[in-house]
């Protein structure tokens, strides 16, 4: 919906003579965005411009996707970071950690980055 401080900055920046064109128009959109969510109710976005005269146009609209039965956040949180024991995690990191300009298994570090290890059936001859 058109807010408040939306409606007063363009207001702000129009003639005066144009303002009861503006307001009609914020209704009208008003108007329409509810019919618009109604029948839309998975939601979406719509794109509005104003023109010179105080005219609002919609630019584009595009209602969201319906959702999917195979949807994977039914089964899985959509934030699993907040169940993970972050402390627990640096521990496990820092056991992890080459010594300096050492990568673990593939030799010494090239320009900050550990030269990938390439399996024994890709190495040539």
């Amino acid at each position: 919906m058109l807010d408040r401080a939306w409606i007063l900055s363009i207001l702000a920046q129009l003639p005066a003579c144009c303002w009861p064109v503006f307001l009609w128009d914020c209704w009208q959109v008003g108007r329409y965005m509810r019919a618009w969510g109604a029948a839309h109710p998975q939601g979406g976005m719509v794109g509005i411009g104003v023109t010179r005269k105080g005219r609002i146009h919609i630019t584009w609209q595009m209602p969201a996707d319906e959702r999917s039965e195979t949807d994977w956040t039914q089964h899985a949180p959509r934030t699993p970071w907040k169940a993970l024991d972050l402390d627990a995690l640096a521990t496990d990191f820092a056991a992890f950690s080459a010594p300096d300009g050492i990568c673990a298994d593939s030799g010494p570090v090239l320009d900050g980055f550990c030269t990938p290890l390439t399996p024994a059936a890709l190495e040539p001859g």
